[in-house]
């Protein structure tokens, strides 16, 4: 059996981008445990991980005095089968 490659399961809107990125879970699954890190400078306000069912959304606020030109947002979540992933958004 092969194993087909797992589409990243996030539509990202990024029209306000590097102050704010907006997550839509644009698959069937509903994703748990989902938690953000942000790398390099400025802050992003952590939450206690998430839960998030298809169609919904979070919005993600990055915020401090010099924000940097390109930072960079680690996702992670887990699927209903328990498997864990990590995506890095550039923004």
């Amino acid at each position: 059996m092969i194993d087909v490659a797992y589409p990243v399961p996030f539509a990202i809107e990024r029209r306000t981008a590097p102050h704010t990125l907006v997550l839509t879970n644009s698959s069937s699954e509903r994703l748990t445990a989902l938690s953000f890190s942000l790398l390099g400078t400025g802050t992003l306000r952590t939450t206690a991980p998430l839960m998030l069912d298809p169609g919904r959304q979070v919005r993600l606020v990055v915020s401090g005095q010099e924000l940097p030109r390109r930072g960079i947002l680690v996702v992670r979540w887990f699927r209903p089968d328990d498997s864990e992933y990590l995506w890095r958004i550039t923004f």
